[in-house]
């Protein structure tokens, strides 16, 4: 198995399939577009039993847990009153570990870390522009003017993949939801210690969360509805500013913290949601996409490293069994589409219900909300107990 596998994206799904492929012989380069101070970058994310269980093999979990906050959740109403908790702490028992929020930025080092010290080559400023394939190879083009020819090359590039631009022009235009991910990293002296959960607050007009780090750090996110599709320069320059302003405005009515936490934060980082459209095929000749760059989804259940980093096990013990690209690549898409389409439909269902301000929906959604989460519990075992076998391939 000396072939060689090229990977575009060292976000989180890159760096593990290639440790994934490594350990079963495969020859395999890295190629990042950002340089290597900038793919350390990023807000936080969940990551949930299913994502662990698959990273744990190559990262010490512990190495995640200096710098987090804790996966349970409590809700509490427009009036400041809990209404339901999602504890976590049966997760340890039933799955062997329990979701944690994390930075990004920690994630990414310590993969990235874990990669290198397998002795893969990740090459940084190599941004993907075309590829091609001829005498049994794919050659990958960058815009720096170099390439690379490999057996086959595997797309983690992540929701605004330029590999899947050039699979598929004509089907893989994104879709701008009119929401945009907002979060942000603030010091309020109210909230110095470590809190136990984090805090879903369902206010008068609009919904914030937040909780506080094990380093006293409090974070935080919201979503921020948006007509008009934000250009990049907005993103970069005025989008937080204007996201602060309104997040302000929108929750004045509900506790001061929520303000007072917008108002004091060091940094805000803000994420314009796309949907992809689902795809007939995730792959074409000897390339397939991996991840958001096949079946982007919304934050909402906070699903998508860990869907990807359960993509990275599957097509790596497919493709362990030496069967042809093109086999592989079949069993890949059949064994993962119906799992994802079915979480990309209880994240939009979750993400609903944030929107709802009106006083009748917003009763019976106080009403029922602890019921509910009582029974997601049962019902989320789908998805956190996720397993894989190459025998069945589901």
């Amino acid at each position: 198995m000396d072939k060689k596998v090229l990977i575009i994206g060292a976000g989180v799904a890159g760096p593990i399939l290639a440790l994934q492929l490594k350990k079963m012989g495969f020859d395999v380069e890295l190629f990042e577009a950002r340089s290597e101070d900038k793919a350390k970058e990023g807000a936080f994310l969940g990551l949930t039993p299913n994502g662990l269980n698959v990273l744990k093999e190559f990262v010490d979990l512990k190495l995640l847990k200096e710098d987090y906050t804790p996966g349970s959740m409590k809700f509490f109403n427009s009036k400041g009153k809990q209404i339901a908790e999602h504890d976590t702490a049966y997760q340890k028992q039933q799955y062997g570990v329990e979701t944690i929020q994390i930075k990004r930025a920690n994630l990414n080092k310590n993969i990235l870390l874990a990669a290198k010290a397998a002795g893969i080559k990740i090459w940084y400023d190599k941004k993907f522009v075309r590829y091609h394939e001829a005498n049994e190879q794919v050659t990958a083009y960058f815009d720096d003017g170099t390439m690379v020819a490999g057996y086959i090359m595997l797309a983690c590039d992540g929701m605004f993949s330029e590999v899947r631009n050039q699979l598929f022009p004509n089907a893989s235009l994104i879709k701008y939801t009119k929401v945009i991910s907002t979060g942000g990293y603030a010091y309020v002296p109210e909230l110095s210690e470590p809190l136990d959960s984090i805090h879903m607050n369902f206010g008068e007009r609009g919904f914030f969360a937040y909780s506080v780090s094990d380093k006293g750090e409090v974070w935080w996110f919201n979503n921020y509805f948006r007509e008009q599709e934000p250009k990049p320069k907005e993103v970069e320059k005025t989008l937080n500013t204007e996201i602060q302003d309104y997040l302000t405005k929108i929750h004045q009515n509900d506790d001061p913290l929520f303000s007072k936490i917008i108002k004091n934060s060091h940094q805000i980082i803000a994420y314009p949601i796309y949907d992809v459209p689902k795809l007939l095929h995730w792959y074409k000749g000897r390339v397939c996409l991996i991840g958001d760059a096949a079946h982007g989804i919304s934050p909402h259940i906070g699903q998508g490293a860990s869907l990807a980093l359960e993509d990275t096990l599957v097509i790596a013990e497919l493709l362990k069994l030496n069967l042809d690209y093109t086999q592989a690549f079949q069993l890949f898409q059949s064994a993962r589409q119906p799992r994802v389409e079915r979480v990309i439909i209880s994240a939009r269902k979750i993400g609903m219900t944030k929107t709802k301000t009106n006083p009748i929906t917003a009763w019976f959604r106080d009403t029922l909300i602890g019921f509910f989460i009582k029974n997601q519990i049962k019902q989320l075992d789908w998805i956190y107990g996720w397993t894989f076998s190459p025998k069945n391939s589901g």
